[in-house]
């Protein structure tokens, strides 16, 4: 995560608390991966973060509704901090479901899976493609120098039922769009 108060939304000025919720996290973080999806492509924050600086790629998938988590909820100041109890269901969501506000461009919509059912390889962890998890489309961004054929190669048995494209930034907004000119991209 590059966010360094991602599962930190409390207000932490109390030394127990703070101590408490680091193992909370660092407990989570061993158990869980998490999955982060937007619902717009088109931001160029995105591709900035995300996709090597328009270098990258944009990967779509078809995932039912119920199969998301909450969306993150994006807040200015910290949460305050339940003293003096244990953490109920509503307070572990609101860890796992808060961003500071300037994060809002994502428009964010997280699922959570257990490492010990996900693929690892090499230090990293993949959940693998299945009917909640439906590869849809892959947008090549504007910098990328992938061919056509070299996505065909990689989407393997997959390609027939990917929509790919190559994006650019919009003439007229702030914004990536589709490139409609498919020659552009060999």
């Amino acid at each position: 995560m590059n966010d360094p108060f991602e599962f930190l939304g409390w207000n932490l000025q109390d030394l127990e608390t703070r101590a408490k919720l680091r193992n909370w996290k660092a407990e989570r973080n061993a158990e869980f991966g998490i999955l982060c999806f937007s619902r717009k492509w088109s931001n160029p924050l995105l591709w900035g973060h995300y996709a090597a600086k328009h270098q990258g790629m944009a990967i779509g998938f078809d995932v039912p509704d119920s199969d998301l988590y909450s969306p993150v909820k994006y807040r200015s100041t910290r949460m305050t901090t339940p003293l003096g109890r244990d953490m109920t269901e509503a307070d572990v969501d609101s860890l796992l479901l808060t961003k500071f506000s300037t994060w809002r461009y994502e428009s964010e919509y997280r699922c959570f899976c257990r490492l010990d059912e996900s693929i690892h390889e090499n230090g990293l962890y993949f959940e693998p493609f299945s009917p909640t998890l439906k590869l849809a489309e892959v947008i090549v961004g504007d910098q990328s120098t992938i061919t056509r054929a070299e996505l065909a190669a990689a989407l393997g048995d997959q390609h027939p039922h990917v929509t790919t494209f190559k994006a650019r930034p919009a003439f007229g907004t702030f914004s990536v769009v589709r490139n409609r000119n498919s020659a552009l991209w060999k």
